[in-house]
C-alpha cells in the first residue's frame, strides 16, 4: 500500500515537474515575443516620430506620391508631388502657386519657353533635384544641382479645411535621359518666394520638410 503511494507520489511530482517546466516554457516564448514586438513598436515609433521631426515645425509640408522608396521604374517615368499649407502661414507662403498644364511643344508646335529646367512659373517655390541629371554645356542643364520644377506639365491647386495644397506632375517623355538600370535620388522641398533654377553650392533654406527618396531607373 505504502509502495502504491510513494509511486504515485512520484508520478504526481513527476507531472508537476513536467508542468512546470512546459510553464517556464511558455513564459519564454511570450517573453521573447514581447520584447521583439516591443522592438519593432519602438523602432516604428521613432521612425515615425523622426519622420514628423523632419517637418512637424514648417508651415508646409512636402510630399512624395511617386515614386515610392525602392521602386523600379522604367527609363521613362513619373514624379507626382504635392506641397501642402499646414496653417495660415502655409497658405500664405503657398498664395502665389497656380494651376496650369504646360504643353512642352507650345501652342505651334515650336516649344514652349514655360517648359524649362529652372523654377517653375506656376509653382515658384518648389525645388525638385534628381542625382542623375547630366549637365550640358549651353543648356539649362548644370547637374544634380538643377531645379527641374519648370519640367513639371501638370500643375493645380486645390484647398481642403481651408489649407491650400499643390499637386506636381512630371512625366519623363525622353527614355533614358536621366539614366538606365541606374539607381537615382529624388529630393523635393519649398522654399520662400522664387526658387533659384540651379541650387547653390551652399544649399537653400527650405519651409518645408525635405523629401529625398532613392528608386532605381530601368531600362
Amino acid at each position: 500500500m505504502h509502495s502504491i503511494d510513494r509511486n504515485t507520489a512520484r508520478h504526481e511530482r513527476a507531472r508537476l515537474r513536467t508542468a512546470l517546466v512546459m510553464l517556464a516554457l511558455a513564459v519564454s516564448a511570450l517573453v521573447i515575443v514581447a520584447s521583439a514586438t516591443g522592438a519593432g513598436a519602438s523602432t516604428h515609433g521613432h521612425s515615425a516620430k523622426h519622420r514628423a521631426h523632419t517637418g512637424a515645425s514648417k508651415p508646409v509640408r512636402a510630399v512624395v506620391l511617386t515614386p515610392a522608396p525602392g521602386d523600379r521604374t522604367s527609363s521613362s517615368f513619373n514624379v507626382d508631388v504635392s506641397l501642402q499649407a499646414r496653417n495660415a502661414r502655409g497658405n500664405n507662403l503657398l498664395s502665389d502657386y497656380t494651376s496650369a498644364f504646360t504643353d512642352p511643344t507650345g501652342p505651334d508646335g515650336n516649344g514652349n519657353p514655360a517648359f524649362h529646367p529652372g523654377a517653375s512659373t506656376a509653382a515658384p517655390g518648389l525645388v525638385v533635384t534628381l542625382s542623375t541629371t547630366p549637365s550640358m554645356a549651353r543648356t539649362p542643364l548644370a547637374g544634380p544641382r538643377t531645379n527641374l520644377a519648370g519640367v513639371f506639365q501638370i500643375n493645380s491647386v486645390t484647398r481642403n479645411h481651408g489649407l491650400n495644397s499643390t499637386w506636381n506632375d512630371w512625366q519623363v517623355t525622353s527614355p533614358g535621359f536621366f539614366g538606365k538600370n541606374t539607381s537615382a535620388t529624388l529630393t523635393v522641398y519649398a522654399v520662400r518666394g522664387k526658387a533659384p533654377d540651379v541650387v547653390p553650392a551652399g544649399g537653400l533654406t527650405p519651409i518645408s520638410n525635405v523629401v529625398r527618396e532613392t528608386y532605381r531607373i530601368g531600362a
